[in-house]
Formats: structure tokens, sequence, C-alpha cells
């Protein structure tokens, strides 16, 4: 792990991770069912600390950053071999830090956080809804304040970990604003045990087995006013777009740990046929590795960006740009190993989870480039 902005500790710690994804993830993958999330291999990942990776020591986690998430997303795939496993692990990270950290009340904190970091509770973000995803102009789940409770009604969709969780972050319209009536949105801890809330059936998805989707109905839930994180009317910002750029970058890390999946079964194969292999692959294998190389840069870069708190537009062109790099690393794989991996059930399905990944919300990634691009323009 050659690079500038990792630590000694840092290092120590990926490579825990590393241990852990070859001696639990990896032979759980072997046995080759994927169609079931294996909950006793969640227990063991918190067991190890691997759930509260940025959750402040003081309630029981690492008191890492989004680099530590993004790096060790990294480590769990190229070393345990699932991007599903990876994905669901990632997302439970990610919420724990962006919302119960980085958003709760003091004492959302304590009630919440030590559980979390153990893995003994997790939580879902719930913005998408049926049909319309997470555009805020289209959004209709509703939250209607009555003395100390909000009155929740709606659902949502697209739930990451949803049938397995124990808390659902529910964004919902709290009120409007402005001359056009803007819809002002806030975000509630709803509890899976609160009356009024049912789980829609789970999604049959064709990538990232085994990590498990589905959506909720909220029908007149009462939730307690001190279930609201955050201020109210501000959630679309703070957690809604937030979740989105965050998650842009920490999936980087698993796109680079799914990479160096795919180039070690590829050189393995390849080291078996000697010096049968021809100098134009060999030049082809060549390009792979520098552009895996730069790949880990710019996810480096943009996990200490996002850290940094400081993220102006460099991270926009980092993430737009990894994705393109992305793109052309499975193009170039692909040329490479179409008749060395024909029949690798493994690296068959890693590449399609790859390019599920790497395509992840790209129509909001076209018009960010397009919108980029038109301000340009504008500039005299």
């Amino acid at each position: 792990m050659d690079n500038y902005l990792i630590n000694k500790e840092l290092s120590e710690f990926i490579e825990k991770v590393s241990r852990l994804a070859r001696g639990e993830i990896a032979p759980w993958v072997a046995q080759g069912d994927q169609e079931v999330f294996p909950m006793a291999l969640w227990r063991k990942l918190g067991d190890a600390g691997l759930l509260g990776i940025a959750i402040p020591r003081e309630y029981g986690g690492l008191g890492m950053d989004y680099l530590a998430i993004t790096l060790a997303a990294e480590a769990v795939v190229s070393q345990g071999g699932s991007l599903g496993i990876g994905f669901s692990w990632m997302i439970h990270n990610v919420v724990a830090r962006l919302v119960f950290s980085g958003l709760g009340s003091e004492g959302q904190r304590s009630r919440y956080l030590p559980g979390l970091a153990q893995g003994r509770i997790t939580a879902s973000i719930s913005i998408s809804e049926p049909e319309v995803g997470a555009h805020p102009k289209y959004l209709k789940t509703r939250a209607d304040r009555r003395g100390d409770a909000y009155v929740v009604n709606g659902e949502k969709a697209y739930l990451t970990n949803g049938p397995f969780v124990d808390l659902y972050v529910v964004l919902a319209i709290t009120g409007t604003a402005g001359a056009g009536e803007k819809k002002q949105f806030s975000a509630f801890i709803v509890p899976k045990e609160t009356p009024g809330v049912a789980l829609t059936a789970p999604m049959k998805l064709a990538n990232f087995k085994p990590s498990p989707h589905c959506g909720i109905r909220l029908l007149n839930c009462e939730i307690p006013a001190e279930n609201l994180v955050g201020e109210e009317g501000t959630a679309y910002p703070v957690i809604a777009i937030a979740f989105r750029e965050i998650e842009d970058v920490t999936l980087m890390g698993l796109v680079l740990g799914g990479i160096n999946r795919q180039m070690s079964l590829l050189l393995k194969e390849l080291r078996l046929q000697g010096g049968t292999v021809a100098k134009d692959l060999q030049a082809d294998v060549g390009r792979l590795q520098y552009l895996r190389d730069t790949l880990r840069l710019i996810a480096c870069e943009a996990a200490r960006i996002l850290d940094s708190g400081n993220r102006q537009g460099d991270l926009l062109s980092l993430v737009l740009s990894f994705r393109e790099l992305a793109r052309h690393f499975q193009e170039g794989l692909e040329k490479s190993a179409a008749a060395v991996l024909t029949g690798n059930q493994e690296f068959l399905i890693l590449s399609s989870d790859l390019v599920r990944a790497i395509n992840l919300a790209r129509n909001v990634m076209t018009l960010k480039q397009k919108k980029q691009g038109a301000a340009l323009l504008q500039k005299t």
C-alpha cells in the first residue's frame, strides 16, 4: 500500500481487513451460494470492528475517516471476492458516519452508535421512492408535526440492507419554502418495529449479490420529535446530496477491489501459460497495471478531499475521471481476458458487478458533466 496519504496506522488496519477478508469472506464466496445474505459473517465483521470504522472511539468505533472506509472497501473485495458483501458493508459504514455520528444529537449518538459499531444495529438510508428515484421534485413521503411527534406517510424503495436492518433513516417532506413552494425535507430515525412500518417484497437484483434490497411502506407512523436528525427542513442537502457524494467516493474502493481481483485471476491464468504469452498481450497487461495505479491515486485523493470538507468542483472531476478510466480498464480487460477466462464463473460475476458499480447513477453523472461544461462555456 505505497501511497503518501497512507500512514502506518492505516496500513496496519488495511492489512487486518485483508486477513479477515481472506479468512472469512473468501471461504464463504467459495461455497457458491450468494442468494442468501450471511448474517453469521456480518456478525464476525462487527466483532472485528469493521462495522464502526468511522464511528468515534468514545462510542466503540475506530475513529477513522472516509479514506479508511474507501481503502478497507478495496481490501474487502480484493481479498474476499464479493462486491455484494462489500457494498452492504460500505453502505452501513457510510450511514453510521454521515447520519448518526455526523448529524445525530448527543442522545442519538449515545443510543445508537455503540450498537452500530458492533453490528448489533444496522441502519438503512431511505430516500428513493418507487418509479421516481431520489429526485426531490417527485418525492411524496410526508411527515406532519402533531404535538411532540411527527406522523409519517409514504413509501420508500431501493433500501440497501433493508430486509435485515433495525433502523430506517427516512427523508420526508415537512414543509415548503420560497416563491416556488420548494419542498423542504427532514430526516427521521424510524425503528423497524414502529407501528405502521411494513416491508415490501425483497428486490431481485441481478448484481451485488447477496446484498439485500427492499422497500418500506409507512402508514400513519408516529415518530417522536427526538428522532428528528439535524435541523428540520435541511435533510435533502445535508443527507441526500451528501450521501450521493460520499457513496461516489467510497464506491471507488469497491471498484478498485474488484479490479484487483480481476487482475489476480487474469495473471494467475497467464502465468500458467509460461512463456507462451504474446508480446502484444504483455503490453495490454502493462496498460491495465498503470490504469489500476492511476485509479487508486484518484480514489485516495477523492477520499482526502471528502475528509477535508473542502470539496468544491475538484471532487466531481475526480469522480467523473475515475469512472471513465474504470470503463477503459474494463474494456481493456475484456480484450485481454476474452480467451483466457471465458469459463471462469468468479471472473464473470465480478465483471458484471463492476460494470453495474461503474455505471451506478450514470444519468446523474451525465447531467453533472453537462452542467460543468455549461458553466465553462458561460465564462468570459
